[in-house]
This record gives C-alpha cells, sequence and structure tokens, in this order.
C-alpha cells in the first residue's frame, strides 16, 4: 500500500467533494472502488470495517466515512484534512448560490426553474427514504413497526424527529434484549448498559433546557446546529428533515418553499447532502451564519469519532449498541418519508408539479440516471410550463 501524508489526504478529499454528486451512498461507493481498487491505500475487509463504524455514531455518513480513515491513517490531522477537504468544495459553492438566490430569487425564470425542480427534489427523498429502507429494515417486523410509528407520529402528530429517534432505539434495544434473552452474557456491565440508554435522553434534555436560555439569532443558530449533528442517525435527508421542523415550523427563520429551495441547491451541488445547512444560515445570518451552520452540523460528528476511533474495535459489535441503532435507523428513515410528505404540499401545488413529481419516480427506482441530471431537466421542464402557460 502506498504512503500517504496529510496534504495527499485533503488533496484527494477535496477532489472527491468537488466531483461526486449524489449523496453520501454515491460518495461512499466511489470512496469503496478508489481507496481499495485504484489507490491501494485500503483492504476491501478494512473500508467495510470503517463503513461499519461510521453507522455507530449520529452525523452524516459520508463525512464519517472521510474522517475514520483519516484518522486511521494519520491520526488526529488526517482526520481534519479528510474532514475538511471533503466538505469544503460544497461549502464554497452552496455559499455561491445561496448568495445568488438572495438577490435573484425573485427573477421570472429563476421562479419558474424553482416551480420545476422542487417536484422532483420531492421525488429523490422518496427515492432516498425506500433505498435505506431496503439496506435496513430487512424482514424485522419489528423495525416495519418503528418505521410506520414515525410516520404517524411526524405526520399527524408534529412529533420532532430527534425525540422519535432516541425513542426508537431505546424501544429497540429493549425489545431485542428481551428478544435474544441476552442480558448477562455480554461483555458490558450494568452500568455500561445503563450509559448507553440514558446518553440520548441525557444530550435531549441539556439541550432543552439551553433551548430556554436567550440567545442572540447567531448562538441559537449554532446550539441548534450543534443539537442536530449531535442527535441524528440517518442521512443527510434526515438531518435535513429535522432542520426542517427546526428552521421552517418551530422557528420560522425560512418559508417551506425556500427550504425546499435549499435542498436542491444541497442535491446540485457535489459532496454531503446535509451542506444544506450552509443555504439555511446564510439565508438566517448572512455569511457568518453559513460559517457557524456548516462548522456546528458537522463538528459534534469529528468529537463523536474522535472519542470512538481509538477504542471502537472494544465494542463495535455489541449487542446493545447495534439494537439501538436499528430502532434509530428505523425511526430515522419513516422520517425522511414523513418530511418529503410534509414538504410535498409546497411543492406539488398543481398539475404540472405533480406530473413532474410522478415521472421523476420510475426513473429514479428503474434506470441509473444520475439524480442531479433529473433536478436539471425539472428546472427546465419548470421554464417551459410557466413559460407556454402565459
Amino acid at each position: 500500500m502506498s504512503e500517504i501524508t496529510n496534504f495527499g489526504l485533503f488533496r484527494y478529499f477535496l477532489y472527491l467533494g468537488a466531483t461526486v454528486f449524489g449523496g453520501p451512498l454515491a460518495i461512499i461507493d466511489t470512496l469503496r472502488y478508489e481507496l481499495v481498487m485504484v489507490k491501494k491505500w485500503l483492504k476491501f475487509s478494512d473500508f467495510e470495517d470503517i463503513f461499519g463504524y461510521s453507522q455507530i455514531a449520529p452525523g452524516p455518513l459520508a463525512f464519517q466515512v472521510a474522517v475514520y480513515f483519516g484518522f486511521f491513517k494519520k491520526g488526529f490531522w488526517g482526520a481534519v484534512s479528510a474532514g475538511f477537504g471533503l466538505v469544503l468544495p460544497s461549502f464554497i459553492l452552496v455559499l455561491i448560490f445561496s448568495i445568488f438566490y438572495s438577490a435573484y430569487k425573485d427573477i421570472t425564470y429563476i421562479v419558474y426553474g424553482l416551480y420545476g425542480l422542487s417536484p422532483v427534489i420531492i421525488a429523490i427523498i422518496f427515492y432516498s427514504g425506500y433505498k435505506l429502507s431496503t439496506s435496513i429494515l430487512k424482514k424485522e417486523i419489528f423495525l416495519y413497526l418503528l418505521f410506520a410509528a414515525a410516520i404517524v407520529l411526524t405526520v399527524f402528530f408534529k412529533v420532532y424527529i430527534i425525540f422519535l429517534i432516541i425513542g426508537a432505539a431505546i424501544l429497540s434495544l429493549i425489545y431485542f434484549t428481551i428478544k435474544e434473552k441476552y442480558i448477562g452474557k455480554n461483555e458490558l456491565n450494568s452500568f455500561s448498559l445503563f450509559a448507553i440508554t440514558s446518553i440520548g435522553l441525557l444530550l435531549a434534555k441539556i439541550f432543552l433546557l439551553i433551548k430556554e436560555i436567550s440567545v442572540s439569532k447567531l448562538l441559537e443558530m449554532a446550539i441548534l446546529f450543534m443539537k442536530v449533528g449531535s442527535l441524528t442517525y440517518g442521512s443527510g435527508f434526515v438531518i435535513v428533515g429535522v432542520l426542517s421542523q427546526e428552521v421552517v415550523d418551530a422557528r420560522h427563520w425560512l418559508t417551506a418553499k425556500e427550504f425546499i429551495d435549499g435542498i436542491a441547491f444541497g442535491q446540485i451541488t457535489p459532496g454531503p447532502v446535509v451542506i444544506t445547512s450552509t443555504f439555511i444560515g446564510y439565508m438566517t445570518q448572512g455569511i457568518p451564519g453559513a460559517i457557524v451552520a456548516t462548522f456546528c452540523i458537522f463538528f459534534p460528528t469529528f468529537i463523536f469519532v474522535m472519542i470512538l476511533a481509538p477504542r471502537i474495535s472494544k465494542f463495535k459489535d455489541n449487542f446493545y449498541l447495534k439494537s439501538l441503532i436499528k430502532g434509530a435507523n428505523a425511526a430515522a428513515i419513516g422520517a425522511i418519508l414523513s418530511v418529503a410528505f410534509i414538504l410535498s404540499k409546497d411543492a406539488i401545488t398543481d398539475i404540472p408539479t405533480f406530473i413532474l413529481f410522478v415521472a421523476a419516480l420510475p426513473v429514479l427506482f428503474f434506470t441509473k440516471f444520475k439524480p442531479i441530471y433529473i433536478i436539471i431537466i425539472g428546472a427546465f421542464a419548470g421554464i417551459l410550463i410557466k413559460f407556454f402557460s402565459f
């Protein structure tokens, strides 16, 4: 295997963050091929281990893979180089899009393009939720029940997604422990089990207390994005769903339409989907807000990885931890589909947008057409529909 430097790590992940479209799964597939087959920096089994580690902590999945890889290769600064390199290109691009959007979003053809783009984004979110469900839910009926409960509680009772994920994780732990009659057979003692089951609730309680403190909007934003990055499992779309509840429904920083447009910018740029946080930050507090939001959404994940990485081999296969993660992921998938349904009311507003949504689904499900091309086609279709309807 060839040697690598910190600068080499940064340069490679900068390239990756600037060229790979399609969200976390596309980034991870590219990493799997290039790190193992092309550059030979890893064995295949080592990559699979890193991918498995990355599903233990909350936060963006592709970012975790990059940070773990950087850490195992070059320690702390390797993790910094890999993580920063992956995020920087998409941050710059989304910031540029945000500045442009803020200044020109009311221009006729921009409005028309976003009109056609919005229903396509909803189709992509539905598709992402389905793809994740096939790999996580499998044939476990209990996980399907958690998945269905998350949809009902989100759509009809407006329960916060973060609370659903924490609650589902704890229920999953209890269920699988009883089912497998595993109590007392694992290497964890009772204190460790208590710590694992209560850490999510403790973090939630802390953030709820902080929420009551009167703070400036920039500090409030920092706390919010730290909370979301600390407590949200699943793909970037789960984090985006939590942010929708927080910045659209609870705080009214953005309208639902603006939020959907922000998701679109996260999709048409390479790198992690959760880079939508840059757009939210800019629209709320300008460039300082964009920097704070982006840093705070990724920073908790980085800290989790730095804490876990040196010790990961000791508990990566722990029964209790895996049981928690199963429930968290099941609720997270339900949350993705729920958010798509909720946002669809502002994206699918008439017959043409419904047709665009329906047309996008079979293309996503039955072809290898990349989402970015579907987004571009949707935008042009919106312009043509609006142009010829007047």
